[in-house]
């Protein structure tokens, strides 16, 4: 068994915990924890009903699910009775991200992502986000640009800056 399948584990306290790793806008946030809470009890979820409890538009949740899918913290299984929508991956992603993916560097890091070596420039601008960022924002914002398919170097230097505090 897992650890998050243990009884004792609380499912929305370990995200809300831990949203600041995972990297969830408030939108996500809050239908994380929606979804987490019919599952817990055994409730029908349905796209008509996240959208009435989220206040959402049809598309805009169809967004925010593909976002969720993307990052691989959501996974919609369908079955001839029901649709499932399990957040196993959203416990897994964080705690494969917190091993592997902080011991790398963030020219690795780059590279696995862009699927190229870097150049000596783009290494620069990587080595003055290092400067500037904390290398969680700098991970967080290269997996933003990726979920979007926009891999360089100004869509996640634009990130950074929408990021900062």
């Amino acid at each position: 068994m897992k650890w998050y399948e243990q009884n004792y584990v609380n499912h929305r306290d370990w995200i809300l915990d831990n949203v600041e790793e995972l990297g969830l806008n408030s939108q996500e946030l809050i239908l994380v924890l929606l979804i987490d809470f019919y599952n817990e009890h055994h409730m029908e979820i349905s796209m008509e009903i996240l959208s009435k409890k989220c206040h959402l538009e049809m598309d805009e949740l169809d967004r925010i699910i593909s976002v969720l899918c993307a990052r691989k913290y959501l996974d919609i299984k369908a079955s001839s009775k029901r649709i499932r929508f399990v957040l196993d991956g959203l416990f897994e992603a964080n705690t494969a991200r917190d091993r592997s993916v902080m011991d790398v560097s963030l020219f690795e890091l780059f590279e696995q992502e862009f699927g190229r070596t870097l150049s000596q420039k783009e290494m620069q601008k990587i080595s003055d986000w290092n400067r500037e960022y904390d290398r969680k924002q700098i991970i967080d914002a290269l997996r933003e640009a990726s979920t979007y398919q926009k891999l360089n170097l100004s869509y996640v230097e634009a990130i950074l800056k929408g990021n900062t505090r």
